[in-house]
């Protein structure tokens, strides 16, 4: 089995844009909605939100990767290299998705690991990780990856992961 993190670029095929769709139906948080005819705009805003060009208020740089398996888009994962006070008490630095029917096979706990390596090399010594007190798949796969808990804040979950 091949996979892998592909980091988002300006077009993209209709495969990401249905992965993006589920989100939605899911109520992820990421999109409210979106149309195929809206799909390059989104692309073009998150292309340039990973280089800090136009911020709306309390945002931060932050650079989208798909998770690739065996070619097909099954997943997707946010990095932000720097947070703020809000994203330090829900967000962290890492926020991530797993299509519905790809869960529960070890994918989300491989794109974590795929993306700690990337912020490894970039120098990061740690990252923060959060999830809701509920959601008892993303701890598996934060604790998996070494994630400690720190505390709970507002019914999020606080992990820290050392990846010096």
């Amino acid at each position: 089995m091949e996979m892998y993190l592909k980091q988002l670029e300006l077009e993209e095929p209709i495969e990401v844009f249905n992965l993006l769709e589920e989100t939605v139906k899911e109520g992820w948080g990421l999109i409210d909605s979106m149309t195929r005819e809206e799909f390059p705009k989104y692309l073009e805003d998150k292309y340039t939100e990973d280089l800090g060009v136009d911020l709306k208020n309390g945002r931060v740089p932050q650079t989208t990767y798909w998770l690739y398996v065996d070619g097909i888009p099954s997943g997707m994962i946010l990095i932000r290299r720097r947070i703020n006070e809000s994203l330090l008490k829900r967000g962290g630095h890492i926020g991530y998705y797993i299509k519905k029917d790809h869960r529960r096979k070890g994918y989300g706990k491989k794109m974590l690991s795929l993306c700690l390596d990337i912020l490894r090399k970039e120098g990061l010594d740690k990252v923060l990780i959060t999830c809701n007190v509920d959601n008892l798949g993303s701890q598996k796969i934060i604790e998996g990856n070494n994630g400690v808990l720190e505390n709970i804040v507002d019914g999020s979950k606080r992990y820290w992961i050392d990846i010096n």
